[in-house]
C-alpha cells in the first residue's frame, strides 16, 4: 500500500499483524523501507467499515477484489502507480 501525506510519501508492505492490548499492530519489520508500526484501535476498524459501507465505489472494489488481485499479480505496477516510488523509502538506493 502507498501512504501519501505532507509528512510522508512511502510504500508500506504489511509483514506482520498482532494484538497489543486492545490495539491491532501492523508492521513492515524486515520489509522494504523504514521500519514502520501502525497502531489500530477498535474505533478505527469501525470507522473504516462505516466509510466502506457508505462508498459504492469502495464496495465495488471489495467485491471485485479477487479480480483486482489476479490482474495485478502479473507484476504490472505501472498501472497501479506504485512503480515510480518503489525505492522511495530506502535512502541507500
Amino acid at each position: 500500500m502507498k501512504v501519501v501525506s505532507k509528512l510522508a510519501n512511502m510504500n508500506l508492505t504489511v509483514r506482520r499483524m498482532y494484538r497489543e492490548g486492545n490495539r491491532l499492530v501492523i508492521t513492515n519489520e524486515g520489509g522494504e523501507g523504514l521500519p514502520t508500526k501502525v497502531y489500530v484501535r477498535p474505533s478505527d476498524i469501525f470507522g473504516t467499515l462505516g466509510a466502506l459501507l457508505k462508498s459504492l465505489s469502495a464496495l465495488g472494489f471489495m467485491i471485485l477484489l479477487p479480480w483486482h488481485y489476479f490482474k495485478d499479480a502479473d507484476g504490472d505496477e505501472a498501472s497501479s502507480g506504485l512503480s515510480a516510488g518503489k525505492d522511495l523509502n530506502n535512502p541507500w538506493k
